[in-house]
């Protein structure tokens, strides 16, 4: 009988000293690696925390530092994912007072992600070609929104160790050696079980090398491969095996994380009634919604793509160089079977399905493409791989052109949403930046009382409170037991009752005034207990005024001190407080040009909306479709203000928006706009849209305030109506 393995196997192992398998990797590594520096490149290291993780600076700076987060951890919440931090950790121990760190170990997964996938793939094929490819599809798939922040540092993490540990698993099953096989086994179920540790999701994936396998031959070969190497895959199982063996021992002992996902549903419940969309959000969004949007970032958000270009053609030069040496000594790949292609498409839908299945107990979850992708990513590629490789069966020429269309979007997709965060980055940078400038951190157990004049803070992309005053920990180095924030649009305090609406803050000569968000019903809904008054005497508070960017210094001394401090808040101002906007002369975005147009629909592109500067709103809340997903906030208060920047030059605009649902007709009827203060006659063109015309001495060069002044209804949440988009524009009647 012929040896299975052989039969299965399209190229061997290659030790790490010979040199065809130095070559080999360079193939693998090299055009992920130059992809991975494009992406950084525009950029550098600008990319800064967002949310979390400012919250897990503030536990490391209270806590010290832990590398695990077991039961008896300063997070034993999230005890379930004991390495969950790891990579974190790893960051800020060896530079604890920058992101530099923070870029260098996400852009290493990325890498580890894209090679990994690439020798994975070039096994299952047969054809180094289409596994380079594979490995740079993964690193730019579009589907997933948040694989460029560092919110998904552990999640990229779990996911290249998956796909390291499967790449190596895989070099076992050819080694022919008595012991190296073993020997990588172990390894790769260590990084099984590493990868399931800092992220649960991990654990479905397990199945990966046994779909390998399935994919390049049939069942009964398949179940003789497993069987000639059962030792082997036994090992592989044995980390997901420990992984599980540990969650039965801790869950009964902590209150974790993935208990409250539910939203106190039961489990099964939450899962019957999700099923639908592991398919209609899924699947869906991972095999074409990602590319649909994708397409459409690249063609309305770009106004140059010489930088796209330029790459694809570089990274596409490479691989051709690099594939032209391998061929001299090995055939970099073989005639793909249409039955092979077919494994693999059913193959990757598969990895979809798994890769998603997780979020299916987490209904939030699914309303979002932050994280929730990432997993289901490396099917997509398959899927994509899939159709390419048939593409090519009809015309190798198409299919070329095919692939290097993907990269292109790809590639710019990801760039834009590396723009997109930088960009939030920056705005969270001025606002540390303002503060620094004039508070030393010396509160004397006073509350902090901070009044933000950018009207932004308290978003969940812009320091939600808890996570501002983890940051204020993180700076200084101590605790902060008390702080509130008051926006200047309609003094806005930022406490947030049960349905999201804000109070108000009220100034006297003596005290601080903090007034709840008035009681409220709603349908299903048990009516809130109005509460008392907060205040505060000002001789227990200190005040710290944030004001917009640009603003000059106000403490030019204060300034020359941190530049020069040796102290920890020193080391952070200089670390990346004290540093310039980024300047993007790389890429030209649409979004950094003038423009006459102001338009705002809480979010442009789903799960990455910018945070709302104004007041008077809950957060954007996204409705899902098959596509196209729509966001839009509640109005909650009887005055709301969305602030924004315009450089007017005709001498006439229109003013036009859509609410997505009124409450009631008396509210309808009730709804006034000011534009700077100066109320704007308005007219509904049916029951939901509305216009209305500006002249060019209403608006102003600068920071503009548009509000929408109505009733609240009591007996609905307190709310008023759901904003969908509202834009200003040149008038094309005079």
């Amino acid at each position: 009988m012929t040896n299975v393995t052989e039969q299965l196997t399209h190229q061997k192992f290659s030790p790490p000293h010979s040199c065809d398998g130095v070559k080999l990797w360079m193939v693998h590594t090299l055009p992920v690696a130059i992809l991975v520096l494009a992406l950084w490149l525009p950029y550098g290291f600008s990319l800064i925390g967002l949310i979390e993780e400012w919250w897990l600076l503030g536990s490391l700076t209270t806590h010290g530092l832990f590398f695990v987060t077991d039961i008896s951890s300063p997070l034993p919440a999230h005890a379930l994912r004991p390495l969950t931090i790891l990579p974190q950790a790893i960051a800020y121990c060896l530079d604890p007072y920058s992101f530099k760190y923070w870029n260098v170990l996400l852009a290493l997964a990325l890498c580890v992600k894209g090679s990994s996938l690439s020798y994975i793939t070039s096994n299952i094929t047969g054809s180094v070609k289409w596994g380079v490819i594979a490995g740079l599809l993964i690193v730019i798939y579009p589907a997933d929104t948040m694989q460029l922040s560092f919110r998904a540092l552990h999640i990229n993490w779990a996911l290249s160790s998956l796909l390291l540990g499967t790449a190596i698993f895989i070099a076992a099953l050819q080694a022919k050696s008595k012991i190296l096989p073993y020997l990588l086994s172990i390894i790769s179920a260590a990084l099984l079980l590493t990868a399931c540790a800092m992220y649960e999701a991990s654990l479905l994936l397990t199945v990966l090398p046994f779909l390998t396998i399935l994919i390049k031959s049939n069942l009964k070969l398949a179940v003789s491969q497993m069987r000639q190497h059962l030792w082997k895959h036994l090992i592989w199982l044995m980390g997901a095996f420990t992984y599980i063996a540990y969650v039965i021992h801790t869950a009964p002992l902590v209150n974790s994380y993935q208990s409250g996902v539910t939203g106190g549903t039961s489990a099964i419940t939450t899962l019957m009634h999700s099923l639908p969309n592991l398919f209609s959000i899924g699947l869906l969004r991972t095999t074409l919604g990602g590319w649909y949007d994708a397409t459409r970032i690249t063609a309305t958000e770009f106004s140059t793509y010489w930088y796209a270009i330029s790459v694809t053609i570089a990274i596409f030069t490479a691989l051709f160089l690099l594939l032209s040496s391998h061929k001299k000594t090995k055939t970099v790949g073989i005639k793909i079977s249409a039955i092979v292609s077919f494994r693999l498409l059913i193959a990757g839908i598969i990895l979809v399905l798994l890769g998603y299945a997780p979020f299916l107990l987490s209904t939030s979850h699914q309303a979002i493409s932050q994280r929730t992708f990432l997993f289901a990513s490396p099917g997509g590629v398959l899927v994509t791989l899939a159709v390419l490789i048939a593409v090519s069966k009809a015309s190798k020429n198409l299919a070329a052109l095919c692939v290097a269309l993907f990269v292109f979007i790809g590639l710019s997709s990801q760039l834009f949403q590396f723009h997109h965060y930088v960009k939030i980055s920056d705005r969270q940078r001025n606002i540390l930046k303002n503060i620094v400038e004039q508070f030393d951190g010396k509160s004397d157990n006073k509350t902090l009382v901070i009044i933000d004049k950018t009207n932004q803070i308290n978003n969940t992309w812009m320091f939600i409170n808890e996570n501002l005053q983890a940051t204020l920990n993180y700076i200084y180095g101590h605790p902060f037991n008390a702080l509130e924030v008051c926006r200047e649009d309609g003094s806005e305090w930022q406490y947030k009752d049960s349905v999201g609406r804000k109070g108000t803050c009220e100034e006297t000569t003596s005290e601080w005034i903090f007034h709840y968000p008035t009681s409220i019903s709603g349908p299903g809904f048990e009516p809130t207990k109005g509460l008392e008054d907060k205040k505060l005497a000002k001789s227990q508070t200190v005040t710290i005024t944030v004001n917009p960017d640009g603003t000059p210094e106000i403490n030019p001394g204060r300034v020359e001190m941190l530049r020069n401090d040796q102290g920890r808040t020193g080391a952070i101002y200089r670390g990346f407080i004290d540093k310039p906007d980024y300047q993007n002369h790389w890429i030209g975005f649409t979004d950094q040009e003038p423009s006459e147009n102001y338009f705002w629909g809480f979010g442009d592109w789903w799960s990455m909306e910018l945070p709302i500067a104004g007041s008077g709103w809950r957060e954007a809340e996204w409705t899902v479709n098959k596509f196209q997903h729509n966001a839009s906030a509640w109005k909650t208060n009887k005055r709301a203000i969305l602030d924004f920047k315009f450089s007017p030059s005709s001498d006439r605009y229109e003013l036009h928006g859509i609410f997505y649902a009124v409450v009631s007709p008396a509210i309808k009827t009730s709804l006034k706009i000011e534009m700077n203060g100066i109320n704007i006659p308005l007219e509904w063109k049916d029951d939901n849209s509305f216009q209305a015309q500006l002249a060019k001495n209403q608006l102003r060069d600068g920071k503009n305030t548009v509000t929408f002044i109505s009733d609240v209804d009591d007996q609905y949440f307190g709310f008023a109506g759901r904003l969908d988009w509202i834009e200003i524009k040149k008038s094309i009647t005079h």
